[in-house]
């Protein structure tokens, strides 16, 4: 019971609102997924390659002196030459052996770096 301005009254009750349903033309949206997986940065994928390059692989050794180790046609094979002198080089510092690169004896301290490279 209410009361104003003295009298008493009752409200009458309202009936529970109905949930319409709304066509508003536009699709219902999809239930979120899981986001899409994405390859890390890195090497582009083959459509934006272009012809492959001659590469070099070369050692630098102190005293900015390089020894070309061999050339390879784009530079995933450069890189899989490049990595299979460096398991050459541990596994000779491994036995306690100067690595024989190119008929020369070198000492693992004297090598700066194995590089890959454009070819001239």
């Amino acid at each position: 019971m209410t009361t104003h301005d003295g009298h008493d009254f009752e409200l009458p009750r309202l009936p529970e609102p109905e949930r319409m349903a709304v066509d508003d033309g536009w699709p219902e949206a999809p239930e979120p997924s899981a986001p899409a997986e994405v390859d890390a940065p890195g090497e582009p994928t083959p459509e934006w390659t272009s012809i492959p390059e001659t590469r070099r692989v070369v050692l630098r050794v102190h005293g900015a002196e390089e020894i070309e180790l061999g050339q390879a046609e784009g530079r995933e094979p450069a890189v899989r030459l490049a990595r299979e002198m460096i398991g050459a080089i541990e596994e000779a510092q491994a036995r306690g052996e100067w690595p024989l690169v190119e008929d020369r004896f070198i000492r693992p301290g004297a090598i700066v770096s194995i590089d890959v490279q454009r070819a001239a």
